[in-house]
């Protein structure tokens, strides 16, 4: 009789064991994003970098990045490694930004369905952090930029295979 409740028990701690490992990533040791990152210095959304930028600074990056969807970078499954894709859009907004006298820019990051709610906001601030330093290294100056993750609450398409999965693995440059 005492077998039974034992092997229960084991049973129970070998499926909590094995539902866990498979979702950590051996790089990924960060603390929640609400309590900053090891990545970068977070100064997230409202933050020090939150200043707002004209209204035709505004209009004119609607209609030269947003329109066009180059307000967004995309990541490999499970990275924040800055894509050459996504090189040529970050160069872009470098140039945009110091030729119209960009202030305030949030940098999102986002993830897909997949993993754990903590997993997904920390590889989110992985990836906005990567943008930010990728912006820094480009020109621009650490105060106008700030960071924030989504994490996989706020998918830009709804699905469950691949191809949505891709769209949703993304970095977004929205001004203040």
């Amino acid at each position: 009789m005492t077998k039974l409740p034992m092997k229960a028990g084991l049973l129970a701690v070998v499926a909590a064991l094995s539902a866990c490992s498979c979702l950590k990533s051996p790089d990924l040791d960060v603390a929640p994003v609400a309590q900053g990152s090891k990545y970068g210095a977070g100064n997230y959304a409202g933050g020090a970098g939150a200043m707002p930028n004209s209204a035709d600074v505004k209009s004119k990056f609607e209609q030269e990045f947003v329109a066009g969807g180059f307000d967004r970078v995309y990541f490999d499954y499970d990275s924040a490694a800055i894509r050459g894709d996504a090189e040529a859009t970050l160069n872009k907004f470098s140039e945009f930004a110091k030729a119209n006298g960009v202030k305030g820019v949030t940098l999102e990051g986002h993830a897909d369905e997949r993993g754990t709610r903590e997993y997904n906001l920390a590889l989110g601030d992985r990836r906005a952090v990567s943008m930010k330093k990728y912006l820094i290294g480009a020109g621009m100056e650490p105060a106008q930029l700030t960071t924030i993750s989504y994490g996989k609450e706020r998918p830009a398409v709804e699905g469950h295979d691949e191809s949505a999965w891709a769209k949703n693995r993304r970095g977004v440059i929205v001004l203040q």
